[in-house]
């Protein structure tokens, strides 16, 4: 048959192999956290800005979605009115001073931006981080932090749903 080595090599073969099959099985794995403050609940309107890292803007589609169906009192100005009207300006939130954040709230009509980033440290795993930023103020009014262990970028629609869900009063 074959030596006591070969058996060892061949069952912890074996043995990766299942790892590498039950990791990467299709059965996204979520983990999280977040909060959103109670005074953000009594904003009538909120910008939802391009995530960093969706270029197709699936993420941030999903997230509105979701946002809505648990925050319904809260209206979102639509992605696409963001995008033509500030069209030449950058929308990153790192770069958004106060004199930026405040026209985007005059000329939109929000008390509030929702920013997000994808970041991918890994093929089976990626983060996705959501921030809630007051217009006037810039003080932070929620976050969202979730990982998702899943090979590829999919299950995108689960992961927005599953950041709003973080998003609990504080």
């Amino acid at each position: 048959m074959g030596s006591g080595k070969e058996w060892r090599i061949w069952l912890l073969l074996l043995f990766l192999l299942m790892t590498i099959v039950t990791g990467c099985s299709g059965v996204p794995q979520w983990s999280g956290s977040g909060f959103v403050r109670k005074e953000f609940l009594e904003d009538k309107s909120i910008a939802i800005l391009p995530f960093e890292g969706d270029d197709s803007g699936e993420v941030s589609r999903a997230f509105a979605l979701s946002f809505h169906e648990k925050f319904p009192q809260i209206s979102i100005v639509d992605q696409g009115r963001v995008l033509e009207v500030f069209q030449d300006q950058s929308l990153d939130p790192d770069q958004l001073d106060e004199e930026s954040r405040l026209r985007i709230g005059n000329t939109l009509g929000v008390q509030a931006l929702i920013a997000g980033k994808i970041y991918y440290p890994s093929i089976t795993r990626w983060l996705l981080q959501i921030t809630i930023l007051d217009i006037e103020t810039g003080k932070m009014m929620g976050r969202s932090l979730v990982e998702i262990n899943f090979m590829g970028a999919l299950g995108k629609e689960e992961a927005a749903r599953f950041a709003v869900d973080k998003l609990t009063p504080w």
